[in-house]
């Protein structure tokens, strides 16, 4: 069965690799075969990623586009997530929720899994840890 997606005016999403960005009408369109999809309220450019739990969250983003197959962006999560566990200890069962659902291989929840971790972190630490980035 295939996916329906509508897109709002200037709504963007990631197929894959391509960055698309809908012109000024609603757009319905489906997709069929098995491919990484992410809606841009997941979306999360990389100059947006100026927090540690942010940062977690793209490199997360960045392995479910690539499906999990770049060992940079895995050498690259380990460091974040060691130096964010370092950092904010009350943090370490949210990426312990990430660490697990990329172990298993589950990298779309992992991406939902990081997106409590950037919740947790704001609620933590709000507008202060932006404020010093």
């Amino acid at each position: 069965m295939p996916l329906k997606i509508e897109l709002k005016p200037h709504e963007s999403i990631i197929i894959g690799e391509a960055l698309i960005t809908n012109d000024n009408e609603r757009t319905r369109f489906y997709i069929e075969g098995n491919i990484p999809i992410l809606r841009e309220k997941f979306i999360l450019r990389e100059k947006d990623a100026n927090t540690p739990s942010r940062r977690v969250y793209f490199v997360v983003q960045q392995m479910y586009l690539t499906r999990g197959t770049n060992v940079e962006l895995q050498t690259m999560y380990i460091d974040f997530v060691r130096d964010l566990q370092k950092a904010a200890p009350s943090l370490i069962p949210y990426t312990a929720a990430v660490t697990d659902d990329i172990l298993k291989g589950d990298y779309y929840s992992a991406i939902k899994s990081a997106n409590r971790l950037i919740n947790k972190e704001d609620e933590l630490f709000g507008e202060t840890l932006k404020g010093q980035m």
